[in-house]
């Protein structure tokens, strides 16, 4: 950090009365303080980034293992429009845990009978947020492509915004009652949703920490559905790695790795949903 201009304190002025012999000191003899107040210094902000480590040779992937068998979970968060009379006219997905989920959980939704939402009128169309617990494997996988660079060190990377799905015209128009009016939220009676198995091509992009000995200890994921974290978790587990190295000595370093992964996932099927009461949803204006 630079200091736009030095510190100082404020400033005091003193007038030292004189030794008078007897009598009442006169105005010109008293104390006083006059608080005289300096500008506040300006800081600036050295752009910087704490993951950024100066080494002179990146790592070097020696030997890894793609997970197979692994049991995997997550939450899909929902929005869902809910009639006054308890149907389910369409959804859209915020956050999906695995890849290929929108199709079979938007069917659902539309296959599903809900208890309206209520204000102190009674039953109203609105919106309703919903988690959706979802599990399956991993049967199989296999990475390719795989890259190494080093972090920007102006700024940090920044993990990947889930993709949004607009809603149709249809939820668009429908007419919904803000959550705040809400006496009871809508809520499905009953909802299963199941996506049958297949191969996923995703891409994976990730921060790591390489130690000096060659080990994966650490990450942030940047572009990956958040149910096949554990996924990578464990991939990274199994790798052995030549640290970087700086001076010629081996030495930590955090990188920004990318690859192609081939997923061989299994059927994925809920295990349970809920009304996210704290999550809102309210669709773009028309025109927008």
């Amino acid at each position: 950090m630079r200091l736009a201009h030095a510190a100082g304190a404020a400033l005091l002025v003193l007038v030292q009365p004189l030794c008078a012999q007897g009598g009442p000191p006169r105005a010109w003899q008293q104390r006083i303080d006059v608080a005289l107040p300096l500008p506040v210094p300006v800081v600036e902000l050295e752009p910087a980034n704490p993951f950024a480590i100066a080494v002179d040779h990146l790592p070097t992937l020696l030997s890894s293992t793609a997970p197979r068998k692994l049991d995997v979970a997550g939450v899909a968060v929902v929005a869902a429009y809910v009639d006054q009379k308890g149907d389910c006219l369409g959804g859209v997905p915020l956050e999906l845990p695995f890849p290929n989920l929108t199709t079979p959980i938007l069917d659902e939704l539309g296959k599903t009978r809900f208890e309206s939402g209520t204000t102190s009128r009674g039953p109203v169309g609105s919106w309703v947020v919903l988690g959706i617990g979802m599990e399956g494997r991993v049967k199989d996988s296999a990475v390719s492509d795989p890259s190494f660079e080093l972090p920007d060190p102006g700024a940090p990377p920044e993990p990947a915004a889930p993709s949004q799905v607009a809603p149709s015209g249809l939820l668009l128009r429908a007419p919904y009652e803000n959550q705040d009016n809400l006496v009871t939220f809508a809520a499905p009676r009953r909802i299963k949703v199941r996506a049958d198995g297949r191969e996923a091509d995703i891409a994976v992009r990730a921060l790591l920490h390489i130690t000096e000995g060659g080990r994966c200890d650490r990450f942030v994921p940047l572009n990956l559905e958040p149910g096949l974290h554990p996924w990578l978790s464990a991939f990274l587990a199994t790798w052995r790695l030549e640290p970087a190295r700086r001076n010629g000595e081996p030495h930590e370093a955090w990188v920004v790795y990318s690859a192609r992964a081939r997923l061989d996932l299994s059927s994925l099927d809920s295990t349970g949903v809920r009304v996210l009461r704290e999550r809102r949803f309210e669709p773009p204006a028309a025109g927008d």
